[in-house]
Protein backbone atom coordinates (compact mmCIF):
# COMPACT_ATOMS: atom_id res chain seq x y z
CA UNK A 1 0.00 0.00 0.00
CA UNK A 2 1.40 3.52 -1.18
CA UNK A 3 0.71 6.08 1.23
CA UNK A 4 1.26 10.26 0.87
CA UNK A 5 1.92 11.45 4.19
CA UNK A 6 0.85 15.30 4.35
CA UNK A 7 3.55 16.98 6.55
CA UNK A 8 3.75 20.79 5.75
CA UNK A 9 2.85 22.93 6.94
CA UNK A 10 4.22 21.64 10.06
CA UNK A 11 2.74 22.74 13.29
CA UNK A 12 2.83 21.32 17.21
CA UNK A 13 1.29 18.02 16.94
CA UNK A 14 3.79 17.04 13.97
CA UNK A 15 5.48 14.29 15.59
CA UNK A 16 2.37 12.63 17.01
CA UNK A 17 1.22 12.31 13.81
CA UNK A 18 4.35 10.52 12.30
CA UNK A 19 3.99 8.39 15.06
CA UNK A 20 0.34 7.64 14.02
CA UNK A 21 1.19 7.06 10.67
CA UNK A 22 3.82 4.97 11.14
CA UNK A 23 1.80 2.90 13.13
CA UNK A 24 -0.67 2.33 10.02
CA UNK A 25 1.59 2.22 7.42
CA UNK A 26 3.24 -0.82 9.69
CA UNK A 27 -0.15 -2.54 9.78
CA UNK A 28 -1.31 -1.88 6.39
CA UNK A 29 2.64 -2.97 5.26
CA UNK A 30 2.40 0.46 3.21
CA UNK A 31 5.46 2.71 2.26
CA UNK A 32 4.99 6.09 3.18
CA UNK A 33 5.96 8.99 0.80
CA UNK A 34 6.59 12.56 2.86
CA UNK A 35 5.21 15.75 1.33
CA UNK A 36 5.63 19.17 1.68
CA UNK A 37 4.26 21.71 0.07
CA UNK A 38 5.63 25.29 0.23
CA UNK A 39 2.84 27.89 -0.63
CA UNK A 40 3.92 30.27 -3.22
CA UNK A 41 1.78 33.43 -2.39
CA UNK A 42 3.06 36.76 -3.92
CA UNK A 43 4.71 39.58 -1.09
CA UNK A 44 1.48 41.75 -1.62
CA UNK A 45 -0.60 39.19 -0.42
CA UNK A 46 0.65 38.16 2.57
CA UNK A 47 -1.17 37.79 5.91
CA UNK A 48 -1.11 35.96 9.48
CA UNK A 49 -4.08 33.79 7.42
CA UNK A 50 -1.89 33.17 4.94
CA UNK A 51 1.13 32.37 6.47
CA UNK A 52 -0.75 30.03 8.59
CA UNK A 53 -1.94 28.09 5.60
CA UNK A 54 1.44 27.29 4.74
CA UNK A 55 3.92 29.76 4.16
CA UNK A 56 6.80 27.51 4.32
CA UNK A 57 10.54 28.35 4.10
CA UNK A 58 13.05 26.39 3.23
CA UNK A 59 15.07 26.15 6.92
CA UNK A 60 10.94 24.91 7.87
CA UNK A 61 11.27 22.22 5.45
CA UNK A 62 14.14 21.05 6.20
CA UNK A 63 13.56 20.86 9.83
CA UNK A 64 10.40 18.81 9.03
CA UNK A 65 12.62 16.64 6.76
CA UNK A 66 14.84 16.01 9.53
CA UNK A 67 11.72 15.24 12.20
CA UNK A 68 10.43 12.89 9.37
CA UNK A 69 14.09 10.96 8.94
CA UNK A 70 14.17 10.68 12.79
CA UNK A 71 10.72 8.92 13.32
CA UNK A 72 10.07 7.09 10.33
CA UNK A 73 13.81 6.30 8.95
CA UNK A 74 15.25 7.08 6.07
CA UNK A 75 13.83 5.20 3.72
CA UNK A 76 10.74 7.35 3.77
CA UNK A 77 10.46 9.32 0.03
CA UNK A 78 10.49 12.81 0.59
CA UNK A 79 9.05 15.24 -2.08
CA UNK A 80 8.85 19.16 -1.52
CA UNK A 81 6.36 21.10 -4.06
CA UNK A 82 5.27 24.44 -4.69
CA UNK A 83 1.95 26.04 -4.94
CA UNK A 84 -1.48 25.98 -3.94
CA UNK A 85 -1.61 23.26 -0.83
CA UNK A 86 -5.09 21.69 -1.91
CA UNK A 87 -4.02 21.39 -5.83
CA UNK A 88 -1.04 20.29 -5.26
CA UNK A 89 -2.05 17.76 -3.00
CA UNK A 90 -4.73 15.82 -4.75
CA UNK A 91 -2.14 16.30 -7.71
CA UNK A 92 0.27 14.37 -6.56
CA UNK A 93 -2.78 12.01 -5.45
CA UNK A 94 -3.84 11.17 -8.98
CA UNK A 95 -0.20 11.02 -10.15
CA UNK A 96 1.08 9.03 -7.83
CA UNK A 97 -1.29 6.00 -7.58
CA UNK A 98 -1.36 6.16 -3.97
CA UNK A 99 -3.89 4.08 -1.72
CA UNK A 100 -4.31 6.66 1.29
CA UNK A 101 -3.42 9.78 2.27
CA UNK A 102 -2.57 10.88 5.71
CA UNK A 103 -2.67 14.49 6.90
CA UNK A 104 -3.19 16.48 10.31
CA UNK A 105 -6.26 18.76 10.59
CA UNK A 106 -3.99 21.97 11.14
CA UNK A 107 -6.78 24.01 9.41
CA UNK A 108 -10.19 22.89 9.20
CA UNK A 109 -10.70 24.93 5.83
CA UNK A 110 -7.83 23.48 4.58
CA UNK A 111 -9.35 19.66 5.99
CA UNK A 112 -12.66 20.14 4.40
CA UNK A 113 -11.16 20.93 0.94
CA UNK A 114 -8.86 17.97 1.06
CA UNK A 115 -11.66 15.89 2.36
CA UNK A 116 -14.01 16.30 -0.16
CA UNK A 117 -11.92 15.71 -3.01
CA UNK A 118 -9.63 13.08 -2.12
CA UNK A 119 -10.71 10.11 -3.64
CA UNK A 120 -8.36 7.81 -1.47
CA UNK A 121 -9.40 6.33 2.07
CA UNK A 122 -8.34 9.96 4.12
CA UNK A 123 -7.35 9.89 7.66
CA UNK A 124 -7.29 13.19 9.18
CA UNK A 125 -5.15 12.97 12.33
CA UNK A 126 -6.34 14.96 14.87
CA UNK A 127 -4.99 13.63 18.37
CA UNK A 128 -4.09 11.07 20.22
CA UNK A 129 -1.10 8.52 19.73
CA UNK A 130 -3.46 5.58 20.25
CA UNK A 131 -5.39 4.19 17.60
CA UNK A 132 -7.33 1.37 19.97
CA UNK A 133 -10.48 1.65 19.57
CA UNK A 134 -12.41 2.26 16.11
CA UNK A 135 -16.05 3.90 15.61
CA UNK A 136 -17.44 2.54 12.25
CA UNK A 137 -20.72 4.58 11.18
CA UNK A 138 -22.96 2.65 9.04
CA UNK A 139 -26.15 3.20 6.92
CA UNK A 140 -25.96 -0.02 4.75
CA UNK A 141 -25.49 1.53 1.60
CA UNK A 142 -22.16 0.28 -0.39
CA UNK A 143 -20.10 3.58 0.50
CA UNK A 144 -20.35 2.94 4.22
CA UNK A 145 -19.41 -1.12 3.80
CA UNK A 146 -16.55 -0.06 2.05
CA UNK A 147 -15.38 1.97 4.89
CA UNK A 148 -16.33 -0.77 7.30
CA UNK A 149 -13.90 -3.17 5.19
CA UNK A 150 -11.03 -1.13 4.92
CA UNK A 151 -11.54 0.44 8.64
CA UNK A 152 -11.91 -3.24 9.63
CA UNK A 153 -8.46 -4.65 7.91
CA UNK A 154 -7.14 -1.08 9.54
CA UNK A 155 -8.31 -2.35 13.33
CA UNK A 156 -7.42 -6.14 12.87
CA UNK A 157 -3.51 -5.04 12.15
CA UNK A 158 -3.67 -2.96 15.00
CA UNK A 159 -5.35 -4.85 17.11
CA UNK A 160 -8.13 -2.07 18.06
CA UNK A 161 -11.71 -2.85 19.41
CA UNK A 162 -14.30 -1.96 15.94
CA UNK A 163 -17.81 -0.78 17.22
CA UNK A 164 -20.35 -0.46 14.25
CA UNK A 165 -23.05 2.39 14.66
CA UNK A 166 -25.87 2.63 13.00
CA UNK A 167 -28.83 5.43 13.62
CA UNK A 168 -32.20 5.33 13.60
CA UNK A 169 -34.06 8.79 12.77
CA UNK A 170 -36.75 7.30 14.51
CA UNK A 171 -38.25 3.39 16.43
CA UNK A 172 -40.33 3.18 13.15
CA UNK A 173 -37.00 3.11 10.99
CA UNK A 174 -34.91 1.02 14.06
CA UNK A 175 -35.34 -2.41 11.76
CA UNK A 176 -33.11 -0.14 9.03
CA UNK A 177 -30.73 0.61 11.36
CA UNK A 178 -30.16 -2.93 12.51
CA UNK A 179 -30.40 -4.28 8.96
CA UNK A 180 -27.47 -1.90 8.07
CA UNK A 181 -25.43 -3.69 11.12
CA UNK A 182 -26.29 -6.97 10.05
CA UNK A 183 -24.77 -5.84 6.40
CA UNK A 184 -21.91 -3.78 7.94
CA UNK A 185 -20.69 -7.36 9.96
CA UNK A 186 -21.08 -9.14 6.71
CA UNK A 187 -19.01 -7.05 5.31
CA UNK A 188 -16.02 -7.36 8.30
CA UNK A 189 -15.99 -11.01 7.59
CA UNK A 190 -15.04 -10.34 4.09
CA UNK A 191 -11.43 -9.54 5.65
CA UNK A 192 -12.04 -11.87 8.66
CA UNK A 193 -12.81 -9.37 11.15
CA UNK A 194 -15.72 -10.87 13.88
CA UNK A 195 -15.41 -9.68 17.12
CA UNK A 196 -17.36 -6.42 16.71
CA UNK A 197 -19.40 -4.35 19.17
CA UNK A 198 -22.61 -3.50 17.62
CA UNK A 199 -24.68 -0.22 18.58
CA UNK A 200 -27.99 1.21 17.06
CA UNK A 201 -29.00 4.10 18.61
CA UNK A 202 -32.07 6.46 17.59
CA UNK A 203 -31.86 9.90 17.09
CA UNK A 204 -30.41 13.21 14.88
CA UNK A 205 -27.82 11.25 12.87
CA UNK A 206 -25.12 14.17 12.94
CA UNK A 207 -25.91 14.87 17.03
CA UNK A 208 -25.48 10.81 17.84
CA UNK A 209 -22.47 10.41 16.03
CA UNK A 210 -20.88 13.53 17.94
CA UNK A 211 -22.02 12.38 21.14
CA UNK A 212 -20.73 8.92 20.52
CA UNK A 213 -17.60 9.55 18.88
CA UNK A 214 -16.10 11.27 21.94
CA UNK A 215 -15.24 8.18 23.52
CA UNK A 216 -13.16 6.46 20.21
CA UNK A 217 -9.55 6.92 18.89
CA UNK A 218 -10.72 6.95 15.16
CA UNK A 219 -14.43 7.60 13.79
CA UNK A 220 -14.72 5.88 10.49
CA UNK A 221 -17.27 6.90 7.88
CA UNK A 222 -18.29 7.30 3.97
CA UNK A 223 -18.88 10.78 2.43
CA UNK A 224 -21.43 9.59 0.89
CA UNK A 225 -24.30 7.50 1.93
CA UNK A 226 -27.85 6.09 0.79
CA UNK A 227 -29.49 7.96 -2.43
CA UNK A 228 -32.30 10.39 -1.55
CA UNK A 229 -34.65 7.69 -2.35
CA UNK A 230 -33.44 5.28 -0.01
CA UNK A 231 -33.60 7.35 2.88
CA UNK A 232 -30.10 9.15 3.55
CA UNK A 233 -28.79 8.07 6.72
CA UNK A 234 -25.27 9.66 6.41
CA UNK A 235 -24.16 11.19 3.37
CA UNK A 236 -25.44 14.65 4.15
CA UNK A 237 -24.68 14.98 8.03
CA UNK A 238 -20.51 13.82 7.12
CA UNK A 239 -18.90 17.10 6.53
CA UNK A 240 -21.05 18.67 9.49
CA UNK A 241 -19.27 15.50 11.68
CA UNK A 242 -16.18 16.59 10.12
CA UNK A 243 -16.34 19.85 10.66
CA UNK A 244 -17.18 19.02 14.79
CA UNK A 245 -15.86 15.50 15.53
CA UNK A 246 -12.90 15.63 17.92
CA UNK A 247 -11.43 12.26 17.10
CA UNK A 248 -9.30 11.22 14.22
CA UNK A 249 -11.34 10.90 11.12
CA UNK A 250 -11.01 8.34 8.44
CA UNK A 251 -12.90 9.03 5.26
CA UNK A 252 -13.63 6.30 2.94
CA UNK A 253 -15.44 6.38 -0.65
Amino acid sequence: MNILLLVCPPYSETEKLLKVAERVSTALNGRITALCVRSEIAQKYYSPFSIQLGKVDKEEEKKVFEEITRILGEDVVKLSRGGELVSQVLDEIEKGGYDMLIFGDVDRKLTKKIAEYSHVPTLIYRRGEQLSRFLVCTDGSEHSLRAARFAGRLAKAMKAKLTLLSVAKSEEERSLAEDAIRKAKEALAEVSVSEVEEKVETGKVREVILAEEKGYDLLALAPRGLSKLERVVLGHVSLHVLEKAESNILLVR
